[in-house]
Formats: C-alpha cells, structure tokens, sequence
C-alpha cells in the first residue's frame, strides 16, 4: 500500500509520536527524510515525517506493541502499574482520558 494524500497511518519508532494514529494531508515529493504532513482526526498538525506506517489489520499487533511501549515511556519514573500503562496505551489509541 503506497502512502499518500488521505492516508490513515501510523507513527514509527523512529518518531516521537510512536504509536499515534493520523491522516496524510500532504506530500512533499522533494523531500526525502520528512515527505508527510499528518493531521489528527480533528485535523490539527502532528507534524512532518518519513517515520510512518500505512494503518492495516495486519499492523494491529505492532499497533498495540508500540502504543504500550510509548506509554511506558511517558510514565517511565512515576509510581504505576500495570493497569495504568494499559489505561495510558488506551488514552493514546485514542480512547477515554
């Protein structure tokens, strides 16, 4: 699946905002690090990458991996549990706060 204008995909590792799911707005065709601008839902700009993913059903499980692995590095040197790395996971794919 090649990515472009109205993509839904996902931020890699390599980005900081691992995890979080947006859409392709634009595509810079000239640059080679950076091509994408993703927006959120609502719109608003998550930033310009080469660090993302298409969003299919057979990236769930890397979805979920990278969603926990995020959310153990927000609250890497808090007092947590297991339940709250989950709620956090939860928080970032886009569920309740």
């Amino acid at each position: 699946m090649s990515i472009e204008i109205g993509t839904r995909v996902r931020f890699t590792r390599g980005h900081s905002r691992a995890g979080q799911v947006g859409i392709v707005d634009d595509v810079d065709a000239f640059d080679d690090n950076s091509p994408y601008r993703v927006v959120d839902d609502e719109g608003e700009f998550l930033g310009w990458t080469g660090d993302v993913e298409p969003v299919t059903s057979a990236s769930s499980d890397q979805h979920r991996e990278a969603l926990v692995t995020r959310a153990k590095e927000l609250l890497a040197g808090t007092p947590h549990t297991v339940a709250d790395i989950i709620a956090m996971a939860n928080f970032l794919a886009g569920g309740d706060a």
